[in-house]
Parts: structure tokens; C-alpha cells; sequence
């Protein structure tokens, strides 16, 4: 799993120049200040899936990159 801190480190590696595309549909789309923010979501599946909040299961908060 990657953490925030973890993004941070690949970032700084990347040419600072580059603009920011999210994945939306079968193109891509600049990333706007907008495109992402903290959400809470349940915790993972082992596959590494993780559902919308829902009442029944243990929740935590996630940076989510909004694409579709």
C-alpha cells in the first residue's frame, strides 16, 4: 500500500515541470486542485479493493484521487 509520505518520496523524483493527468474513462484529464481530497472509505479487501463507507464495516480515511 502506498501512504501519502510514500507519494511524496515518487514525486519528488518526477521532473517538477510535469502536469498532473487522472485517468477518466478511456482518456485523461489535467489533475485540477479540485480532483482529489480526503475521504472516509472502509478498509481494504485483501485483494486490495475498498468499497464506499457503509454503516456494517470499520472505515478509515483515504487521499482519493477522483478519475471516473
Amino acid at each position: 500500500m502506498l501512504t501519502v509520505a510514500d507519494l511524496i518520496k515518487l514525486l519528488e523524483a518526477m521532473p517538477q515541470e510535469l502536469f498532473v493527468a487522472v485517468g477518466v474513462f478511456s482518456e485523461h484529464r489535467l489533475l485540477e486542485p479540485s480532483g482529489f481530497g480526503v475521504e472516509e472509505l472502509c478498509k481494504p479487501r485483501p485483494d486490495g479493493w475498498i468499497q464506499d463507507k457503509r454503516p456494517d464495516k470499520e472505515s478509515q480515511n483515504y487521499l482519493v484521487f477522483y478519475g471516473n
